[in-house]
């Protein structure tokens, strides 16, 4: 029990400071150039859902190992329940619009509807994680019907997965037509543009990987498949703990500006610890 207690709070404590420094570098940024582009935006409105899920898992961590007879009753019980399935599916579904942003920003199709969505899909971010919140709000419940829960698994992780899957397919079917097309017209060296798109193929696929891993740990940790105390079911919560961080982490490596930002800070951490030690 210590040991899971152990790992439990280090991936919470590492995935809220990964998250928290998401929020606060685009947060300086939106007060010095008072703006933010939507993909930060939608990549702010998501480290903070982590920020928020993760916190939830540290205090119910420590409530089932120190105060297991307030923690399971029935009321605190299932307020933590509900609470798990609104910011699991916020989180799931806020991925799914920043990839959804991404493919229609990204990649270069000529269906008109695409287009379209190409020049309107700034406008609509406010609708999209608005409608994301509210369809979360509507289906938060504290109900032990295990029907129950298996239908809100079924209709919302289900719906953020797929709009996932097919929008990051898309995009990377169009970077590796795009990137085929440029080594045909390219000589024998890479290029920077080329080492870009291969660089971000690479972050889709990692992606494919963490959200399938965390999908199915997440449907069998909702549907009380096994015991909660179970070495399965803590297999599964330490999974669902550390995808999103890892998701952030490459998120950060993937954008300049962030991974500039943390160069930055861990230099200047490191200087600092090296002046303390002497």
């Amino acid at each position: 029990i210590i040991i899971v207690l152990v790992i439990l709070v280090s991936e919470a404590f590492v995935g809220m400071w990964i998250n928290s420094f998401i929020v606060a570098v685009n947060c300086v940024g939106r007060v010095k150039q008072r703006c933010l582009s939507s993909s930060d935006t939608i990549l702010t409105v998501l480290a903070f859902s982590r920020c928020c899920f993760l916190l939830k898992t540290t205090l119910q961590t420590f409530c089932s190992t120190f105060y297991p007879e307030i923690y399971y009753q029935n009321s605190i019980f299932q307020a933590f329940r509900a609470v798990t399935w609104f910011l699991n599916s916020s989180n799931q579904w806020f991925a799914a619009c920043l990839c959804v942003f991404y493919c229609v920003k990204i990649a270069n199709f000529s269906n008109p509807l695409f287009i379209c969505l190409k020049f309107k899909i700034s406008r609509l971010l406010p609708w999209l994680l608005l409608g994301s919140v509210h369809y979360n709000v509507n289906n938060v419940t504290v109900e032990t019907s295990l029907s129950h829960v298996l239908a809100i698994c079924g209709i919302g992780f289900s719906m953020a997965f797929t709009v996932f899957i097919i929008s990051a397919s898309l995009l990377l079917f169009s970077l590796l037509r795009h990137t085929r097309q440029m080594q045909n017209n390219s000589s024998r060296f890479r290029s920077p543009c080329l080492e870009a798109h291969i660089q971000a193929m690479k972050a889709i696929i990692s992606f494919f990987f963490i959200n399938i891993v965390n999908f199915i740990a997440l449907l069998i940790l909702l549907t009380n498949i096994y015991q909660e105390i179970s070495a399965a079911s803590t297999a599964c919560t330490i999974i669902v703990d550390a995808c999103p961080s890892v998701h952030s982490i490459i998120l950060i490596l993937s954008n300049p500006k962030l991974k500039k930002t943390l160069i930055k800070v861990l230099h200047y951490t490191s200087s600092s610890m090296e002046k303390s030690g002497k």
